[in-house]
Order: structure tokens, then C-alpha cells, then sequence
């Protein structure tokens, strides 16, 4: 996966990053962890400082004014926040990757699969309409 080949993350599942924790202890360490839960495709959780827990979707991390936007779910929809990146104490993934496991060759696979499906549907159509 290029996420934790990219980051270089040790890992519960063979290739994935969730369930990791990456702790901020420094300036570089919280780039490094922002940019990975930026680049992760699944909720994390920040913790603040103070004891706060943030849980939701990364989709922004700007180094520098040093922002992080977070999607936060609220019932059906998601709240979108900011907060300072120096608050953030610790990055936990603990949600789910949707797109782990899936790579371009099972999608064109199953893509072709569908192409000729719907080829054939196509035929049986044109036969029945006396076109073919």
C-alpha cells in the first residue's frame, strides 16, 4: 500500500496503517503524522492538548499557517473544523481505509468483466429487435 510504504509505518494488518498511533513529540513528528492522516483515507482520531479527542476525516493539512481540517461527523452529515496543528498531541487511525486492498488491477479487472456484460446484453437486445 503507498501509504505505508511511503511512511514507513509498522503495522496491524499486512500493509495497512490502521490501529497505528504516531505520537507528536516534536515539530517534525507532528508533519509526519498530519501528512500521513491527511494521506489516509479513513478516520483517525487527534488527541488535543488538555485531553481532547478529535474524531473524523482529515481533508486538509496546511504546514504552514499550520491548520488542520477535519470533517467531523454529526449524524448524517460532517462538520467541517480547524484547529491549531501545535495542539495536536497524537494521531491515532482507528478507522477503517476504505480503498485498502484495492489496487487498479481489480478495478480494470472489474471493469472489463462489466464491459462485456453489458456488450452481450447489448447483442441479445439487437437480436430480439431483429437489428442482428
Amino acid at each position: 500500500m503507498p501509504q505505508a510504504e511511503k511512511h514507513a509505518l509498522p503495522t496491524h494488518k499486512p500493509g495497512s496503517i490502521e490501529g497505528t498511533t504516531l505520537t507528536c513529540s516534536d515539530t517534525a513528528s507532528r508533519r509526519h503524522a498530519l501528512q500521513t492522516a491527511f494521506d489516509y483515507r479513513g478516520d483517525v482520531t487527534l488527541d488535543i492538548g488538555g485531553g481532547k479527542k478529535i474524531v473524523g476525516f482529515v481533508f486538509r493539512y496546511d504546514e504552514s499557517p499550520g491548520v488542520v481540517h477535519v470533517y467531523i461527523p454529526q449524524g448524517k452529515d460532517s462538520v467541517p473544523q480547524t484547529f491549531p496543528a501545535d495542539d495536536v498531541t497524537a494521531v491515532h487511525f482507528t478507522g477503517e481505509d476504505p480503498a485498502f486492498g484495492k489496487s487498479w488491477d481489480d478495478w480494470t479487472t472489474k471493469a472489463e468483466k462489466e464491459r462485456v456484460k453489458e456488450a452481450e446484453r447489448l447483442a441479445r437486445e439487437s437480436v430480439a429487435r431483429g437489428e442482428l
